[in-house]
């Protein structure tokens, strides 16, 4: 079941991905994050967390990568 994830403030809430009923709630004030794909709300919740917490480690993963690089060029250079 796909659900829609929505924001007001700090509140994050699940709902089933119902366009009338999303436009309800982005009348209300809630605004529109993500559309994923889960069995219940809790779990649309956690997916949610989980892709975000993918999307921050790559960056972090590259960047450690590349940081023996830069020292390694950096002693070499001087």
């Amino acid at each position: 079941m796909d659900f829609y994830i929505l924001k007001k403030q700090q509140e994050l809430i699940a709902i089933p991905a119902d366009e009338q009923n999303c436009k309800q709630y982005l009348d209300s004030g809630y605004f529109y994050i993500d559309k994923v794909a889960a069995c219940n709300e809790t779990n649309a919740l956690k997916i949610l967390q989980a892709k975000q917490t993918k999307a921050l480690k790559v960056p972090l993963i590259m960047a450690l990568l590349a940081l023996p690089m830069v020292f390694f060029a950096w002693y070499s250079l001087s």
